[in-house]
């Protein structure tokens, strides 16, 4: 049936990653560094296997997070500061695609970041560097022995 469904900003309830995580959200939240954990969130919608998931974050000036990736493709829009990926520096009013599974990080300008993130589905995944590796390493093997 179709829906439209509001945030009120004044709804809105910012909590840090350290805040008790709900069920869904435990195992991602055992791989977060402790600087990932300091990050404040709100959650706008989300998100389900067939609704649109879409949240804010605002980083502290020089915080960022480790190499990861996630299950779900995502778009990030700076809203203010800036977030550095690399050698680029990607400043308010602009966005980054991330495709689902692709290894990336990110540290705040000086300034900050407060950035907003919008994937297809409910996303709580979170996966360590070493972890999808480790996958694409398992994959490849099961392909290789497959093709004998």
């Amino acid at each position: 049936m179709p829906a439209i469904r509001f945030a009120d900003s004044s709804d809105l309830v910012w909590t840090k990653s350290t805040d008790e995580p709900e069920a869904a959200t435990r195992e991602a939240f055992g791989k977060l560094t402790d600087e990932e954990r300091s990050f404040l969130s709100a959650m706008h919608h989300l998100g389900s296997e067939r609704d649109l998931q879409f949240f804010e974050v605002q980083v502290q000036p020089g915080a960022g997070t480790a190499v990861h990736a996630h299950a779900e493709s995502e778009i990030i829009y700076v809203v203010a500061g800036e977030m550095k990926m690399g050698g680029r520096t990607v400043k308010a009013g602009s966005s980054v695609f991330i495709e689902a599974r692709t290894l990336y990080s990110f540290t705040a300008g000086p300034e900050g970041l407060h950035f907003l993130n919008f994937r297809p589905r409910r996303d709580d995944s979170y996966i360590p560097k070493d972890e999808l590796l480790g996958e694409r390493l398992t994959e490849r093997h099961a392909n290789e022995e497959r093709t004998r």
